[in-house]
């Protein structure tokens, strides 16, 4: 039988005319066809001959670890709150108190209009519902005086009608009257603008003294305390990205730290004429060290487990009864049946459900040469 075995072992080692190189941990760069032949001699031997010596390299002990899977994203950062602050109201502008540049807090008058003319407009407004509130109860009291003489039959119902419609139609005016005194005061507030939120002016595009029309563009105002990296995802890996999910980013100009964000929105369809989909990532500018209109690169973590038990891909073998390792025990080589959990790095890792234990060494090495009960021993020099 070890007779038949080595005759075939010597030719398949016959038909090997590629010679490799590997990289052996104990005795440096030595011929994969002379470490081949080495463990075919030794697999002729009987399981009680002379134990095969193993490299270091071609063994893992198996110990769980943190496993973490990352989507690299690239991307622009811009604040989340940014407003173009518009004239509501046609005039001419009296103060403008902020520059390119200049921090404003959330209340602070950023623009002042003239109000010669919006105060003439409310006091005519007002005047005039006084006015009107004057005959409206003048109709009033002419409708309570016509309602007490057509109860004696003195009034007639054509006159109490008349009474009735004099109090709607000057309660209708009273009403309208109202309004307008509303709009005019409206438009006196709207003559000062105020900073809607803390942050900086961006643009200021109109200056003291110049006439704006309404729904005119005076200035930008942003927030940069809060800001946001739109990143483009491939529509193959937008499916493993979640709202909430955490990455970290690196920052043009920010050498040497990674600023923390969070997905904060996903857009539900890609972009137009691309597979790709756009992820917003918020970031807290703390600091203030960040800028719009940076460039950030980094990862989102899309998958993590603090806990995997993991054994490099080529490890598994598989035979009619499912996958199992070669497992290094009390100097031997023993098969171990595994159960497959998640892959991890691109499939080079997997993790293993069931069939190993923290701390079991196993074979690495890809060689079918190398089977169980076969004694062994491992080389950890160097």
């Amino acid at each position: 039988m070890w007779v038949k075995k080595t005759i075939k072992t010597g030719i398949v080692l016959a038909g090997c005319v590629v010679v490799v190189t590997a990289l052996d941990t104990a005795r440096g760069s030595v011929d994969a066809n002379e470490r081949l032949k080495g463990i075919v001699e030794a697999a002729t031997m009987s399981p009680a001959g002379i134990p095969f010596e193993l490299a270091a390299s071609e063994t893992a002990r198996i110990a769980a670890r943190r496993m973490a899977e990352k989507l690299s994203i690239s991307g622009e950062l811009q604040p989340v709150s940014r407003v173009a602050i518009r004239a509501r109201e046609a005039g001419k502008i009296l103060d403008m108190n902020v520059r390119d540049g200049q921090a404003v807090k959330a209340g602070d008058v950023l623009v002042r209009f003239e109000t010669d003319d919006l105060q003439s407009a409310l006091l005519q407004r007002q005047s005039d519902r006084d006015a009107a509130e004057a005959e409206l109860t003048l109709a009033m009291q002419a409708l309570t005086r016509t309602e007490q003489l057509a109860a004696k039959n003195i009034a007639s119902a054509e006159q109490l009608d008349k009474a009735k419609s004099d109090v709607v139609v000057k309660t209708a005016r009273v009403q309208s009257l109202s309004a307008q005194a509303d709009i005019a005061r409206l438009a006196l507030r709207n003559a000062e603008i105020r900073a809607p939120f803390s942050g900086t002016v961006t643009r200021r595009l109109a200056e003291a003294g110049a006439r704006i029309g309404a729904d005119g563009e005076l200035l930008t105002l942003v927030d940069t305390s809060v800001l946001e990296a739109k990143v483009l995802v491939a529509t193959r890996d937008i499916p493993r990205v979640a709202l909430g999910q955490t990455a970290e980013l690196e920052i043009d100009g920010i050498s040497g730290q990674t600023v923390p964000s969070t997905v904060e929105r996903i857009s539900p369809v890609a972009e137009d004429g691309t597979r790709f989909v756009a992820v917003y990532l918020r970031l807290v500018n703390h600091d203030g060290r960040l800028w719009g209109g940076m460039f950030a690169s980094g990862s989102i973590l899309v998958r993590e487990k603090k806990d995997a038990l993991v054994v490099p891909a080529i490890a598994l073998r598989k035979d009619e009864t499912g996958y199992h390792v070669l497992k290094v025990l009390d100097g031997h080589l023993r098969r171990q049946t595994v159960a497959l959990g998640s892959r991890w790095n691109d499939g080079s890792l997997i993790e293993v459900a069931a069939g190993l234990k923290d701390g079991e060494t196993i074979l690495t090495a890809p060689l079918p040469e190398l089977q169980p009960d076969m004694a062994v021993t491992i080389d950890r020099a160097g």
